[in-house]
C-alpha cells in the first residue's frame, strides 16, 4: 500500500459491522429485520423514502407504509432508475419545489498521509432528480426523499443516546422554506441545519411531548437491535424531523456503538461529524465566466468608466449557485483588505461583508447583541402569553415590553410594530408615558446639560430620543379572544425586529464609509466594553462574549 493512501490508523476494534460514524446505512437493513418472537420490523418508527447507493447502483429502497405503521424495504424490481425518479417526483409540496437530499461519505487526504471523512450534501429540487438519477458517477450515500417541515423553517433533532442520559438539540434554519426565489437558486441555505454552515441556522429549544417521543422511539429501537443481533448498542446519534402532520420521522443514524456484556465497546464516538457541500463541474457557463472577469478587472484598476459601461445595471453579488457554493467553503479562511475606492454604494456592497475593518466589526457585533436582546425579550413575552392562556382562557394577558427593551427598539417602533399585530396599548401605559414625556421636556428645559456626552450619544443614537427624556415600560393587550395566533404574533415581530435592525446596520456601515467613522452610532471606537444604561442591560462586544447578558430588564 502506498503512503499517500494510507488511512487514519484504528486503536479500536469492531464489536459490530454497524459500528461507524457519518451515514450508517445499514441501520436501515436493521430496522426491516424481523423480530424472532413478533415476527415484525422495528416498531413505532417512520423514516421517510431512502435509497441506499452504493458502488453508483442502488442497493435498497427504504420506505414507510403509513396506514399499516410499519417500516419496510421495496422488491429489487423497484430499484430502476425510472420507478426512483417516479417515486420522488410524486407529492411534492406546491409551495416548495425541493424534493429530496443526498448524503454522500468521501475521504479527503490532509497530508502526511492521513485521510479523513466527510459527509457530502446535495440539495435536489425537482428539475434536478432526474439528472441526479442518471449519473453515472456517485459517491456511496443515502437519497432520501425530503420531509415538509412543521413550521415556517426547516428544522432537525438530533438525539445523542446512552443507557443513562439522552441529550436532544433541535436546530432550524434562518430561512424561510417557502421561500420559493431562494429554493429555486441556493435550496441548500434554506434546508441545512446539522448538516450546514453554523450561521445559515440557530439553536432552538425541543417540547417536551417531543423529547418524549424521540426517547420511546430510542428506547423501541434499543430493544429491536438486541432481540434481533443480541448485543447491546451503548451510544447512538440520530436525525429527526417533524412533518406538517406532527409526526416524527427518522432521517438517518449518524454514529453507532455496539458491545456485549462481558465485553465493552473501545471505539472513540464522534459528536461532531463533518458535513461539506460538493463542487459540481459545469455550474459555470460563459456569462459568468466573463462577469468574474470583469469584476477582476475593477478591482484591480478602479476604472470607473469601466464599471459605467459594462457593471452597471448588473447584479453584483455572488449568486449562482457555484458562486453560493464558494464562498460557504471558504467559511473562515483569512483574506488580505484591499482599499478600494468604490464608485457608488452598490459596489461597496459586494466586499463589505468581506473587508469589514475592526472598528466597524466591533460596531456591527455591538448591534448584534442589542438585536438578540430585543428578540430574546420578545420570545419569552410570548412564551408567558402561551402559559397564560394555557391557564386562564378569558383573561386578556398584558404584553409588557421593558424600559430597557423600549430604549433599545424606540419606543416608535414598539408603536409601528404593534400597530402591524393590531394590539392597543393600555391606558395606564398610554398616561404615564405622556406624563413623563411632559414632565422630561420641562427639566430639558430648565437644565440642558444635566447629562453626560457620552449618554447622550448612546441614548440618541440607539433610540432616537435625547437622553434627558426618560423611557417608561410600555403595556400592550393581548385579548383572550384575539384573531391572530401567538406563534404568527411571535414570527411576525421576529421579522418586524429583524428587518428594523437590518436598517440600522445599512445607516451604521453608510456612516462609517462616508467618513463619520461610526463614533454617533454608538460610543464603541471609545471603548470596547459599553452599555446603554447600567440599570437596564450590559453586554460585551469582546470575542469571548457576544451574548447578551440581562442585568435587570423590569420597569422601574
Amino acid at each position: 500500500m502506498k503512503k499517500g493512501s494510507r488511512q487514519k490508523e484504528s486503536t479500536w476494534i469492531k464489536n459490530h459491522p454497524m459500528e461507524g460514524d457519518d451515514i450508517i446505512t445499514t441501520f436501515y437493513d436493521f430496522l426491516c429485520k424481523r423480530n424472532p418472537k413478533t415476527m415484525k420490523p422495528c416498531p413505532s418508527v417512520y423514516v421517510p423514502d431512502t435509497v441506499v447507493y452504493e458502488h453508483n447502483f442502488p442497493r435498497g429502497w427504504y420506505t414507510t407504509d403509513v396506514k399499516a405503521k410499519e417500516f419496510m424495504r421495496r422488491q429489487g424490481k423497484d430499484l430502476d432508475a425510472a420507478t426512483i425518479e417516479f417515486g420522488f417526483r410524486g407529492e411534492v409540496a406546491p409551495n416548495c419545489p425541493i424534493v429530496a437530499t443526498y448524503l454522500s461519505t468521501v475521504e479527503e487526504d490532509v497530508g502526511h498521509g492521513v485521510t479523513e471523512t466527510k459527509t457530502q450534501v446535495e440539495v435536489l429540487s425537482k428539475d434536478d432528480i432526474g439528472a441526479f438519477i442518471a449519473r453515472k458517477n456517485k459517491n456511496n450515500g443515502i437519497l432520501q426523499r425530503f420531509v415538509f417541515p412543521k413550521g415556517y423553517h426547516n428544522s432537525m433533532i438530533k438525539v445523542v443516546w446512552s443507557p443513562r442520559i439522552a441529550m436532544i438539540q433541535r436546530r432550524t434554519n434562518k430561512y424561510a422554506i417557502k421561500d420559493r426565489k431562494r429554493a429555486e437558486n441556493d435550496p441548500f441555505a434554506i434546508t441545512v441545519t446539522y448538516e450546514g454552515p453554523e450561521y445559515l441556522s440557530e439553536e432552538t429549544s425541543v417540547s417536551a411531548h417531543v423529547a418524549f417521543e424521540v426517547k420511546n422511539i430510542c428506547s423501541e429501537i434499543i430493544k429491536h437491535f438486541f432481540y434481533t443481533e443480541h448485543k447491546y448498542i451503548t451510544r447512538m446519534v440520530l436525525y429527526f424531523k417533524n412533518d406538517v402532520k406532527d409526526r416524527l420521522w427518522l432521517l438517518w443514524c449518524g454514529s453507532l456503538r455496539v458491545s456485549e456484556r462481558n465485553s465493552p465497546t473501545n471505539m472513540p464516538m464522534n459528536l461532531a461529524p463533518k458535513f461539506d457541500e460538493p463542487s459540481r463541474e459545469g455550474d459555470l457557463n460563459e456569462v459568468e465566466v466573463l462577469e468574474r472577469a470583469d469584476k477582476a478587472y475593477f478591482v484591480v484598476t478602479n476604472d470607473g468608466r469601466f464599471y459605467d459601461t459594462y457593471l452597471r445595471g448588473t447584479n453584483f453579488r455572488a449568486e449562482s449557485k457555484a458562486e453560493l457554493r464558494q464562498s460557504r467553503s471558504a467559511g473562515s479562511t483569512g483574506s488580505t483588505t484591499i482599499q478600494v475606492k468604490f464608485p457608488n454604494e452598490d459596489v461597496r456592497d459586494m466586499y463589505e461583508e468581506e473587508y469589514v475593518p475592526d472598528d466597524l466589526k466591533v460596531l456591527l457585533e455591538g448591534l448584534q447583541a442589542l438585536e438578540d436582546t430585543v428578540l430574546d425579550s420578545f420570545r419569552d413575552s410570548y412564551y408567558l402569553a402561551a402559559s397564560h392562556f394555557l391557564q386562564s382562557e378569558s383573561r386578556p394577558f398584558e404584553f409588557l415590553i421593558s424600559a430597557g427593551i423600549v430604549k433599545i427598539f424606540t419606543p416608535e417602533s414598539v408603536i409601528d410594530l404593534m400597530k402591524m399585530l393590531k394590539l392597543e396599548e393600555s391606558p395606564f401605559s398610554v398616561a404615564a408615558r405622556e406624563k413623563n414625556a411632559s414632565a422630561a421636556a420641562a427639566t430639558a428645559n430648565s437644565s440642558p446639560k444635566a447629562t453626560s456626552e457620552d449618554q447622550r450619544d448612546v441614548l440618541s443614537t440607539e433610540t432616537g430620543h435625547g437622553a434627558n427624556i426618560p423611557v417608561e415600560p410600555m403595556i400592550y393587550i393581548i385579548p383572550s379572544k384575539f384573531s391572530m395566533p401567538l406563534t404568527m404574533m411571535r414570527d411576525r415581530t421576529e421579522d418586524f425586529v429583524k428587518e428594523v435592525f437590518s436598517r440600522r446596520r445599512a445607516q451604521l456601515r453608510h456612516n462609517f464609509y462616508a467618513g463619520d467613522g461610526g463614533t454617533k452610532m454608538s460610543p464603541s471606537c471609545r471603548s470596547l466594553s459599553w452599555r446603554v444604561d447600567a440599570d437596564d442591560v450590559r453586554y460585551s462586544t469582546s470575542a469571548n462574549s457576544r451574548r447578551v447578558s440581562y442585568v435587570t430588564l423590569d420597569s422601574r
